[in-house]
């Protein structure tokens, strides 16, 4: 396999066709969230103050609040899931179109090639996946569960001798199995890629692309790994490239975020601070979009040639 002109071909077309950049967004901005809280401290006084604060009614308006706020995000993260997955396979539809000079795909007809498969690519994700989640939950349980027993039988005064040797040894045991995981969920990491254009690109069912996949990664490894290293190497590039590009615009913020802690803040170290953000932001979103774009298109491109390009892609 010629992986630098593979590289280059990948490069070459996320570069000429621009709407590749906005599934590229798409697809990574679905990829994954995270919910971060803030840490607080407080005084004994502040603590009576909050017991007082905190009656019934405002306890139970707090949680119905947190309840709604839980809710609306599930189905905001499912909504942005279903977007990238569409994303992802349009990026992978396009890419396959231009490479046999089938059509010329846009940003609408590649999106609507994703979303005609979405529910078969959510379906194979969810049972990809779903054995080993389950398991890392029970399995997480049955760790988290005898240190909990121990810590409630220590502070009981029990004698936890025999206590401690059992629920050790459960507690062992799930971390060893928690650990035999981490393989398992390596490889299904690298068949998840081939089960996805198995369905974009050859109409596969959920479970006819799972073992497409899983043919796939076996018959090609040594070239899978080979791509994946060249990939790591590329995107090492990248975070480079974008450090150098994005460490005068921290500087841009710094500046200004310092002096508004200070008691001679004013309206343009705020408005400096704001817009450094905002650039930042930018940059990292379109950074982030072309290496997306441009690392699923090189991977597509592999995989035409790994698996033949006798595709049928539905304009």
């Amino acid at each position: 396999m010629d992986y630098i002109g593979t590289i280059k071909r990948g490069f070459a077309y996320t570069w000429e066709h621009k709407f590749l950049w906005v599934l590229g967004f798409l697809a990574a901005l679905g990829s994954g969230s995270s919910f971060s809280g803030t840490n607080y401290s407080s005084s004994g006084g502040d603590m009576a103050g909050m017991e007082q604060w905190m009656t019934p009614e405002r306890v139970a308006a707090l949680t119905g609040g947190l309840i709604a706020f839980s809710c609306v995000a599930v189905i905001v993260g499912i909504i942005l899931w279903l977007v990238a997955l569409s994303a992802r396979g349009g990026l992978i539809g396009a890419v396959a179109q231009l490479e046999q000079g089938t059509g010329k795909p846009t940003f609408g007809s590649a999106f609507r090639m994703g979303w005609s498969k979405v529910w078969r690519l959510a379906g194979m994700n969810i049972v990809l996946y779903i054995v080993p989640f389950i398991l890392f939950i029970a399995l997480t349980a049955a760790f988290i569960i005898p240190v909990a027993g121990l810590a409630f039988a220590a502070g009981g005064g029990e004698d936890m001798s025999g206590m401690a040797a059992a629920l050790g040894g459960v507690g062992l045991v799930a971390m060893c199995l928690l650990c035999l995981l981490i393989p398992i969920t390596i490889v299904l990491g690298f068949i998840q890629p081939f089960a996805f254009r198995g369905i974009v690109l050859r109409d596969m069912g959920i479970r006819e692309s799972i073992r497409h996949g899983w043919q796939t990664l076996k018959a090609h490894l040594g070239d899978i790994i080979l791509l994946s290293l060249a990939f790591f190497l590329v995107n090492i590039f990248i975070f480079l490239v974008a450090a150098a590009i994005l460490t005068p615009v921290a500087l841009v913020v710094g500046v200004p975020l310092i002096a508004l802690s200070g008691s001679d803040a004013t309206v343009i170290t705020g408005v400096l601070a704001t817009l450094g953000i905002a650039v930042g932001l930018v940059i990292f979103a379109l950074v982030s979009a072309i290496a997306t774009a441009w690392q699923s298109s090189t991977f597509t491109l592999a995989y035409l040639e790994w698996t033949g390009k006798n595709v049928t892609i539905e304009a």
